[in-house]
């Protein structure tokens, strides 16, 4: 944990408790549109607009206000090979952990899902969804619980292991309408997540791993089976 360790130092930003509460905060309120909203067109304004142009938008202006950098954000430049190990790494342990999590836990006791998405009725705006706006997914929750996250609790503590549990279960949080176990199973996947971006301090490897992990799982154009071991 040497390297980890190293890398968890006192940042100089202008991240601060409020602002990432006012940014990871409408992650844990969309939840409530996937148990009371049933029009699949208001339910995806409702997320669009929360949970992907809002922390943009937020993220944008700490930038341009100069309260955080681009770097700082891990959005600076790649190194190539490195970025690639880092996004196999991050998709492959996230797909497992995905597809084989829920059976390692079909013991445990928990709570029933309190709501879901509504079906997409719309061909096209399924797509659009499956795409799209998977990438913005991935891409805004990497950038708010992996980066964000990162500058923040690296200003209560040098402690890799602290940041990584505390960000992993802030980020299963916000499946809670979703129930327990795809809480639990978040939480290890955004873990992992967490651990690969200690090690390379850039978003976007991540935020495609992300991607993929969640394109696997709702898109169905890849089998599943692939990445079933148990």
């Amino acid at each position: 944990m040497t390297a980890l360790r190293q890398s968890a130092g006192n940042p100089r930003t202008g991240f601060t408790l409020p602002l990432f509460a006012l940014l990871a905060a409408p992650f844990y309120l969309n939840d409530f549109a996937s148990i009371y909203v049933d029009d699949w067109r208001w339910w995806l304004a409702i997320d669009y607009l929360g949970v992907k142009a809002l922390p943009l938008a937020l993220a944008w202006w700490l930038i341009a206000s100069d309260r955080a950098s681009r770097d700082e954000l891990g959005l600076g430049s790649d190194d190539t090979a490195r970025a690639i190990v880092a996004f196999a790494v991050a998709a492959i342990a996230g797909t497992l952990i995905d597809q084989n999590g829920y059976v390692l836990l079909g013991g445990m006791p928990g709570y029933s899902p309190l709501g879901g998405m509504p079906a997409i009725t719309s061909a096209a705006w399924n797509w659009i969804d499956l795409t799209v706006g998977l990438l913005l997914v991935g891409f805004v929750e990497e950038l708010v619980f992996r980066a964000a996250a990162y500058r923040v609790l690296s200003r209560y503590t040098r402690s890799p292991t602290v940041i990584v549990v505390v960000s992993a279960i802030l980020f299963g949080l916000i499946h809670w309408s979703l129930g327990l176990h795809v809480v639990v199973v978040a939480s290890v996947i955004g873990a992992v997540f967490m651990i690969v971006y200690l090690r390379t301090r850039r978003l976007l490897p991540i935020a495609l791993a992300h991607f993929v992990v969640n394109f696997v799982d709702f898109a169905g154009v890849v089998p599943k089976p692939v990445f079933r071991i148990f």
